[in-house]
């Protein structure tokens, strides 16, 4: 860092990244697993609630 901490750090590759927790190794396929399963979740509900409409839409 410059004079009391402003300006441009001594190193600028030192910080150029920060991970936050869950970025690191294996994030990709924790990121495309929870992504399927939200699909899953969310097509599991959508067809629940159609066949609920449908059954409540449908004639006596």
């Amino acid at each position: 860092m410059g004079f009391m901490g402003l300006g441009k750090p001594r190193n600028p590759e030192e910080h150029r990244y920060y991970l936050l927790p869950g970025q690191g190794r294996g994030s990709r396929a924790k990121a495309r697993y929870h992504l399927l399963a939200a699909w899953s979740v969310g097509l599991v509900a959508s067809a629940a609630l159609g066949a609920i409409l449908w059954w409540l839409a449908k004639p006596v």
